[in-house]
């Protein structure tokens, strides 16, 4: 086997090895290099043998200074480094040895508390979306208290920020926050609390782990968001309350909504707002426009059809009145001829029938001829009822030029616009482009 090939095998038979994954490393801390790249390369030791260490981007994560001869508690998996064929810890967590000793009760409590529910997801409250007052649990003199301050002054200036002092550090702060949280919710006036505190060691953040404390805010009814230390730093806080944010400045950017976005929201609102507003005019504008042309239309045929009527039934009249008149003159007529007998009577008797015969057809034809007359105007009137008819027009071929929101119809080349959208209405749909193009007509005469 090649040597690369070895040290592979090794590493395999030790970064798969479960027990040497996540393990804690008690030692000494012996010739320490930081490096300009933030990593940290250390030794750690004890009096029977000694353990090469790296921990990566360590800057960026803690702001303690590790030095040579301090007893100290290392997280990290064992790992191989090919390219020197050692083993090595590479660390996620460093922590000195009084404060390895308060993360042994850390996660006790951790263990005891999420067992009991206290930290379900199901019993946390929502956080209001647009909260009026928010109370600020921290000292008065902390930094936290400065930028919590400053960054809702400039994003929610329509809050208003109640301060419940309490001091955030030492062997009596866990009582004294107990009691600002209970004032903070006994004044009922806050919609949220802010519970914060600005970045220090694990000795510095451990009022923030009390039994006590933890359970206080997992029974509060107002919604509490917490801020403590920086985005590494977990406290038994964080874990019971309602949001966790990973540093004070954050816990107010959570708390209320910026006011410029708010400005935005309402802003874009009004304007669909707006938009549907005028569409919703423009539709009733052209269902109004339809209707009245409906209207029109069957007002105009009812009229025709009135006058059909009367016509139709005059004319029907008229040839009744016409045919009994005639009977009774004819019946008239013969009697007067019985009783004449004289054939030059009789004679002017057929005459006279003759005359009164044409007289009848001529008032059948006056009256065919005026049904004739209603009923070209009938057609006229069809006709030019058919003319102003928009959907007609459009079935023909015509189309409606609009604007591209199609809220004002173009019915002159002034007023479109090279390179604006347009909107041409069809019979059957609507067809979009862009003016590329005015060229006038000039009408003849003019």
């Amino acid at each position: 086997m090649t040597v690369t090939e070895v040290t592979k095998l090794v590493r395999g038979l030790i970064e798969g090895e479960p027990v040497l994954q996540g393990i804690w490393v008690r030692g000494e801390t012996s010739n320490v290099r930081p490096t300009p790249t933030g990593h940290l390369f250390f030794t750690l030791k004890d009096e029977g043998a000694q353990l090469s260490c790296v921990f990566f981007s360590y800057s960026r994560q803690r702001k303690r200074e590790v030095k040579d001869g301090v007893e100290v508690y290392a997280l990290g998996d064992i790992t191989v480094y090919e390219q020197r064929g050692q083993y090595q810890l590479t660390v996620r967590d460093l922590m000195l040895k009084g404060e390895g000793e308060l993360a042994a009760r850390f996660e006790k409590l951790k263990r005891s508390l999420a067992e009991e529910g206290l930290f379900d997801e199901s019993h946390k409250l929502p956080l209001p979306e647009m909260p009026r007052v928010v109370g600020l649990v921290t000292s008065a003199q902390a930094a936290a208290y400065t930028d919590v301050v400053n960054v809702l002054s400039r994003r929610a200036p329509y809050l208003r920020v109640v301060l419940f002092p309490s001091p955030v550090q030492g062997g009596e702060a866990a009582p004294q926050l107990i009691a600002a949280l209970k004032r903070a919710e006994a004044e009922n006036i806050c919609d949220v609390i802010m519970l914060v505190r600005g970045g220090g060691s694990l000795e510095d953040l451990w009022c923030f782990n009390d039994e006590a404390l933890a359970r206080h805010i997992y029974a509060m009814k107002t919604p509490v968001i917490t801020g403590i230390g920086h985005e590494v730093d977990f406290t038994i806080a964080d874990f019971v309350a309602d949001c966790r944010a990973p540093t004070p400045s954050v816990a107010a950017e959570i708390a209320a909504p910026d006011i410029r976005e708010l400005r935005a929201d309402l802003l874009q609102s009004a304007d669909e707002l707006v938009t549907a507003a005028m569409g919703q005019l423009q539709s009733r504008e052209r269902e109004l426009a339809a209707v009245r042309v409906d209207r029109l239309a069957a007002d105009t045929v009812r009229r025709i059809g009135h006058y059909e009527d009367g016509l139709a039934s005059g004319t029907e009249d008229l040839k009744r009145s016409v045919r009994l008149w005639l009977e009774r003159r004819s019946e008239r007529l013969e009697t007067a001829a019985f009783r004449l007998a004289p054939r030059r009577v009789l004679r002017s008797v057929q005459n006279r029938m003759a005359q009164l015969d044409e007289r009848a057809d001529g008032l059948v034809s006056a009256a065919r001829r005026k049904l004739d007359a209603y009923s070209q105007k009938l057609r006229l009137a069809r006709a030019r009822l058919a003319a102003v008819d928009p959907q007609a027009a459009l079935d023909r071929g015509y189309a409606l030029l609009w604007d591209g929101k199609r809220k004002k119809l173009i019915t002159r080349a002034k007023q479109a616009e090279t390179g604006k959208p347009v909107v041409a209405e069809l019979a059957d749909g609507y067809i979009t482009g862009i003016v590329k193009g005015i060229e006038k007509k000039e009408r003849e005469g003019k």
